[in-house]
């Protein structure tokens, strides 16, 4: 995911429509939040505390989405980092969390 934020955008296709760069930055991000909140349940066998995983989540993701813009601005010349960008990051890290904190139970 890394890689793909941070190289060149003349090897990646046209966009399909405008704003597409957005949808694909939420849609990444969910299903990295997605992910690590799967993690977090099997880690704890189930048994994870609901609001405890998920403010650590928010904190990981949220930092990456911060690093992937900070590098974008600071080590390529061919991307610029743009604070839409980390909009759409969060909305996705938010969709994912408001599933989460909505569907999850834990087993006892």
């Amino acid at each position: 995911m890394l890689y793909l934020m941070l190289k060149s955008p003349g090897s990646t296709p046209i966009p399909l429509f405008e704003g597409f760069d957005k949808l694909a930055h939420c849609g990444c991000f969910f299903l990295l939040t997605a992910l690590f909140l799967y993690g977090a349940v099997a880690y704890t066998k189930g048994m994870a505390r609901k609001y405890l995983s998920a403010f650590w989540v928010l904190l990981g993701t949220g930092s990456f989405a911060f690093f992937t813009e900070f590098a974008q601005y600071y080590f390529t010349s061919t991307r610029q980092a743009d604070w839409w960008d980390i909009f759409a990051d969060f909305v996705g890290i938010g969709m994912a969390l408001f599933a989460y904190l909505l569907f999850y139970r834990k087993r006892f």
